[in-house]
Parts: C-alpha cells; sequence; structure tokens
C-alpha cells in the first residue's frame, strides 16, 4: 500500500518536545484542536439499537451524547441550557432526553419541548424554545463503529477514516459482540498510551512472555492521512492454535486479516486482530496532561455465541485467555508508560526515534501540524 506521510522517514528524528506531554498549556490547546476537530471514536451501534439508547463521553474537556431517536442517531452537549445541568448522566442508558435537574425535556432537534411550569414562570413560545436548543455534536458511522465530532465544520467520516474504513465496515460484519470489557486509569498522558502501540521495539524486554510469543516482528506499515496500520505474521505455533481453536468452535475468522494487523485512527483509537479470529479495541482518553483511561473491548469471530460448537463451556476457556493475555499485556505497557512519563518531565531533550518507530514519527508530525508546535 503506497504511504501518504507528512514527512520520509529515512533516519532517526527528534520527537515532539518533553513539554509537550505535561505542559497544560499544550494539554488545552489538544483539547481545542485536536480532540474537538477530529471525529472521536464512541462505542459501537449495538449500544444505541433501541428508541433512547444513549452513550456520553468527555470529549475535548466538553461532555457530549449521541442518542437513537426512533431509529436515527443525534448528538449533542451533554448540558442543560436551563441552568448547566449534565442531563445524562451514565455512560449509556435508555431514556428520553430529559435533565434530571429540572426535568427540561428535549426533541430530535435538541429544542426542549417540555419545560415543567413554562406558561407561568417562562413563557417560551417556539421561536423562545428553539433559541434554547442544545448545542449539536456531529455523529458519524463506518460499519458498527459510532464517532463524532465536536466541531461544527470539518470532513465526512469517510474522508476522515480514508481506506482503513473499508477495514472497519469488514470487521464489524466479523466481530459481532464483546465478550470483555475493561477499564484502567493510567498515571501518563494520552500520548505515551498511543506510543507503546506503534511501535515493537519494545517487544523483547517489555512483553518477552505475552505479545513477543504471538508474533514473528516483521512488521510492515502503511498510512493514510492522520492514521497508520502496522502488519506483523502470527508465530506459527499461535497461528496453528487459533486455526484449531476457530476450526473446532466454529469461528468465522477474516479471510483478510490472517497476520496481527494494528490500526491507529488518529488521534487515540487502536484496533488490533489476531488471526482473524480476535479483536481487541482500544481508547487512550486523555484525562488531564498527566493522565488518561484506557478503555477496552475485545471480541471474537463467532457469530452464534453461546450456541456455537463446543458448547458455551469451551467459548468461555477461549474468552479467559484472550482476556488474560490482553490484560497482563496491558499492564506491562501501563507500567513502562508511567516510568517513561516520569521521565519525560525531568528533561528538555526529546526523544530520539528511530525508523523502527516511523509510526511515532508519522504521529508526532500529525500532532505538530493540528497543534502547531
Amino acid at each position: 500500500m503506497e504511504k501518504t506521510l507528512p514527512f520520509a522517514p529515512v533516519k532517526a528524528a527528534p520527537g515532539i518536545p518533553p513539554a509537550a506531554y505535561h505542559d497544560p498549556e499544550i494539554f488545552r490547546a489538544e483539547e481545542e484542536r485536536i480532540f474537538r476537530r477530529s471525529w472521536v471514536f464512541a462505542g459501537f451501534t449495538d449500544e444505541l439499537a433501541r428508541p433512547n439508547d444513549y452513550l456520553t463521553r468527555r470529549i475535548g474537556g466538553l461532555d457530549v451524547l449521541v442518542q437513537n431517536f426512533d431509529g436515527e442517531l443525534r448528538g449533542f452537549r451533554n448540558v442543560c441550557t436551563h441552568r448547566f445541568a449534565l442531563i445524562h448522566r451514565t455512560p449509556r442508558g435508555n431514556g428520553m432526553l430529559r435533565c434530571g435537574y429540572h426535568g427540561w425535556t428535549f426533541d430530535r432537534d435538541g429544542v426542549p419541548y417540555g419545560i415543567p411550569g413554562n406558561e407561568a414562570n417562562f413563557g417560551l413560545d417556539r421561536e423562545g424554545r428553539c433559541g434554547h436548543a442544545l448545542t449539536p455534536v456531529a455523529v458519524g458511522v463506518c460499519g458498527r463503529f459510532v464517532f463524532l465530532r465536536v466541531a461544527a465544520e470539518g470532513p465526512a467520516l469517510d474522508d476522515w477514516l480514508g481506506v482503513y474504513g473499508d477495514v472497519l465496515r469488514h470487521a464489524s460484519k466479523i466481530f459481532v459482540r464483546p465478550f470483555d470489557e475493561q477499564a484502567m486509569e493510567w498515571a501518563a498522558n494520552w500520548k505515551m498510551g498511543v506510543e507503546s502501540v506503534l511501535e515493537v521495539y519494545h517487544a523483547d524486554l517489555t512483553h518477552p512472555t505475552t505479545f513477543r510469543k504471538l508474533v514473528k516482528g516483521d512488521w510492515r506499515c502503511d498510512y493514510d492521512g492522520a492514521h497508520s496500520r502496522g502488519v506483523t505474521a502470527v508465530s506459527d505455533k499461535s497461528a496453528r492454535w487459533w486455526d484449531g481453536v476457530s476450526e473446532r468452535l466454529g469461528f468465522r475468522p477474516s479471510t483478510v486479516l490472517r497476520e496481527y494487523d494494528h490500526l491507529h485512527i488518529f488521534p487515540n483509537l487502536e484496533i488490533g486482530f489476531t488471526r482473524g479470529a480476535v479483536m481487541s479495541v482500544q481508547t487512550y482518553d486523555p484525562l488531564g496532561p498527566d493522565r488518561c483511561a484506557l478503555n477496552l473491548r475485545l471480541f471474537l469471530a463467532d457469530p452464534e455465541g453461546d450456541s456455537g460448537k463446543g458448547g458455551p463451556a469451551a467459548r468461555r476457556l477461549i474468552e479467559e485467555g484472550a482476556r488474560d493475555l490482553n490484560v497482563a499485556l496491558l499492564r506491562e505497557d501501563q507500567e513502562a508508560s508511567e516510568l517513561a512519563f516520569r521521565g519525560c518531565r525531568q528533561t528538555e531533550r526529546p526523544a530520539l526515534l528511530g525508523l523502527n518507530e516511523e509510526r511515532i514519527q508519522q504521529f508526532h508530525a500529525v500532532w505538530r501540524g493540528m497543534v502547531g508546535v
């Protein structure tokens, strides 16, 4: 696949300044110029399947929501236009778009149509109610992946995802439902988390019994726009094992994602595929300059669920093994990232990125272009 890099990585290059990982002013610039202007992954259509299903997220320092209105997904700032209360207070749920503080209720256009005591206390006519509509947030869907964009103007989702949109649409047909979810808080900047999955230079020492045994390490990279992809062959032992599992349990693995295939969708969505049988979806969500939340979901290529071959007990064994491996790997990355974050606050010299870290070079180039540093 042809590379469309904003630069040509022909030699080692300096990374972004160490202050970029911990300076509060830079973090505020990231919130405004990266997260509010980018399409940010919010969840899956499965979580929004019924009327009034909703998800809430915090993107670029702003609380937002996406909700199903009779089959149509609409997004808004999650702030009531009466007196600033958060409308939906849980990460996901089902309920009318109604503020729990005073009961203002909003329609699919974000206009308050139910205002307790309106006639006696507010006197808002149609024009007045429209003037107190919620601020809209753009919603885009690719396969079963749901994205939100806070900025009013920006590229269409298909243009933003580029060629990798096809991978998301393909994966949406293979990996139907998650079997595990994990949430971890890291004492590190979100970029440290992203960088930990963009290179395998650290695998020998950091992941000797986890990731290193899974792959051969013959890494190939390609790029499209702000995003990148890395592919390496699965080890012979892992390939035989997963192929055997898929055959015995009646899985329907992808016929095109046959190696270890990793997508980075800028800014913070990471998707990994193992032998077409497992998909991991993780985000590194900023909580501040010095903290991020890692959210992980795991899927198997098992369209029949517990009714598949081998029964629920065999499936649970596979799920537990895949979960334990991924959690162990991420704990190893967490320890390394937190120590690196501690170190970056003690120097002014940027990192030196080698050609085996070219995906980080590209990530930094995109980051510089958007933040302006």
